[in-house]
């Protein structure tokens, strides 16, 4: 029974390994800066230590272009590919993170909000610090660099709670922005807050959007969607050795476990009140 037992164990990390050895983790950062009690924000140092993480170990930073290429074509990757991506566009993405990356030739994926260019972050109205977000010359300075810049909508909102003329123009307008502003086709979305519906998926494939990043807990797991890319947040109070699991081929079992006590959570939430 034992053997028999063992067995199921192996097959079953095998078929896994299979399903998930070949996806591309991506990462999911706010602000580089040191913000007592704001976990979203990732202290310089740390940053700088995780950069030097995928270094060490023969990492590459790849584009959200590239992905695109090696799910829907096919395309290769380098060795130990991962995506890193920063919501919002803060200053401190441009004055701290920026040399910090093409320091050591990696690159990142930034997601302005395209009414929020150059301004505190006012849509942040529940307690969080304030903050300025990346002027147009800083995000044009951000491309010469090398990096990518994708669309975060017109203002931040829910999109699931948007009726369908609000909906097309958060992901159209925004869109058209990125066009005229550095003539990028803004290919990626990334929904505000992790929000998102069929509905709001069918919105951005009409706006011509080749894909868009959800948060694991929102998106699928088991079959891959373009159009709900999980992606896993590192946080201020996360060891290096979590960090290292979140990039390797074991991130995608780590968003099923975060997706089942999300579950959880939601489930005894429920059940007190």
């Amino acid at each position: 029974m034992l053997m028999i037992l063992v067995v199921l164990l192996l097959a079953g990390t095998f078929v896994i390994y299979l399903r998930f050895s070949k996806r591309v983790p991506i990462l999911m950062y706010h602000r580089i800066a040191d913000i007592p009690g704001d976990r979203n924000s990732l202290s310089p140092a740390k940053f700088e230590e995780q950069l030097d993480y995928l270094s060490a170990w023969g990492f590459h930073t790849v584009s959200l272009q590239d992905v695109h290429s090696y799910y829907t074509q096919g395309k290769e990757l380098p060795p130990k590919p991962v995506v890193l991506t920063f919501d919002d566009g803060y200053e401190d993405n441009f004055s701290v993170a920026l040399p910090l990356l093409t320091a050591r030739n990696m690159k990142a994926t930034v997601f302005p909000i395209s009414d929020w260019i150059g301004q505190p972050n006012n849509w942040e109205n529940f307690g969080k610090p304030p903050a300025v977000t990346m002027n147009w010359e800083q995000l044009q300075n951000w491309l010469n660099a090398g990096m990518e810049i994708g669309s975060h909508t017109v203002s931040h909102p829910f999109l699931s709670q948007l009726p369908g003329d609000a909906l097309h123009t958060e992901l159209t307008q925004s869109k058209e922005v990125l066009l005229s502003r550095f003539s990028l086709p803004g290919d990626f979305l990334c929904y505000p807050y992790g929000n998102y519906s069929d509905q709001v998926i069918t919105a951005a494939k009409e706006a011509q959007y080749k894909g868009a990043l959800a948060i694991y807990d929102k998106a699928p797991l088991w079959n891959l969607d373009l159009y709900a890319l999980p992606r896993i947040p590192v946080s201020s109070r996360q060891p290096l050795w979590e960090f290292a699991i979140k990039v390797s081929w074991l991130h995608s079992i780590l968003i099923f476990f975060r997706k089942a006590e999300v579950f959880i959570k939601r489930r005894l939430r429920k059940k007190r009140q």
